[in-house]
């Protein structure tokens, strides 16, 4: 079904703040880093809650070390009482004891706002993002808060328990039903000539398809839109608009990579152009 789409910013005479609660990238391409960069480009201010501080670059991830319980609370307690969230990005949360923390802090806000979820659990490079034992207590623990969840095909097959996605319509289906209210599943792994994204509230549902961009410069896509999602949630725009705004951000990205690195290197992010070419087909 076509969904109509708003996205105009709402008159506002205040800068929108926006959180993002992940890990650090030395290597700046992803992570905090890149959320921030990505809230700026669509004109929000951006707050961190730092999860883990993670030693890589564009070839890997050498280590990751989780912050302490108190530093993690202290974070999320000084952003809530100056500087509250008009919408949360969460992504790699490391270990248990801050998947927990979350849940404790979304349980006792009486209107947490809109909470988009890039369930981080490997790096590109196979590194473990996330604690194993630390699964089951995200999907009961923040699940149910989650506005969005981004999960891109290998995520989405870990967390229904399979090898691999039969039907991405059918395994969106089962996601919804993990206590998430939408889900935009990302279809860039596929390796087809076009990526196709699916995101679907059970209600409404929208399918997004863009021409592959050939570049080596892939180094925190999974944040880059995340982060614009919670962007534009931020500035007041509906979900679907919000998803098809950030899915031509990143397209955007893409086309301009930073020549960094000898890996897969990060992206560059500039002011939301909003261009004609880089808005995917959406259906």
């Amino acid at each position: 079904m076509r969904i109509a789409i708003n996205s105009q910013r709402p008159a506002s005479s205040s800068t929108p703040i926006a959180w993002t609660v992940a890990g650090s990238d030395s290597g700046g391409g992803a992570g905090i880093q890149v959320d921030l960069k990505v809230m700026n480009a669509f004109g929000v201010h951006g707050c961190s809650v730092i999860t883990a501080l993670t030693a890589q670059n564009t070839l890997g991830v050498r280590t990751a070390e989780s912050v302490s319980r108190n530093m993690f609370s202290a974070q999320l307690e000084a952003l809530r009482v100056d500087l509250p969230a008009a919408a949360i990005k969460s992504g790699m949360l490391g270990s248990r004891t801050n998947v927990e923390l979350l849940a404790d802090f979304l349980d006792s806000q009486t209107a947490p706002p809109p909470l988009v979820c890039d369930p981080v659990l490997k790096s590109t490079s196979g590194a473990d993002l996330l604690d194993p034992e630390a699964l089951d207590m995200l999907i009961s623990g923040i699940f149910p808060h989650v506005t969005v969840l981004t999960p891109n095909l290998p995520e989405a097959a870990k967390l229904l328990g399979i090898e691999s996605l039969s039907s991405i319509e059918e395994s969106a289906g089962r996601i919804l039903e993990m206590g998430v209210h939408s889900v935009l599943i990302k279809g860039g792994h596929a390796g087809t000539d076009d990526c196709c994204d699916y995101w679907t509230d059970g209600t409404r549902s929208v399918q997004l398809s863009s021409p592959r961009i050939e570049t080596t410069a892939t180094h925190g896509t999974g944040c880059i839109l995340s982060a614009a999602i919670a962007a534009g949630l931020a500035l007041g725009k509906d979900l679907p608009a919000a998803v098809i705004d950030a899915k031509t951000f990143l397209n955007q990205c893409l086309r301009l990579p930073v020549n960094a690195g000898g890996g897969r290197g990060p992206a560059q992010i500039g002011p939301f152009m909003n261009a004609p070419q880089d808005r995917p087909a959406a259906t």
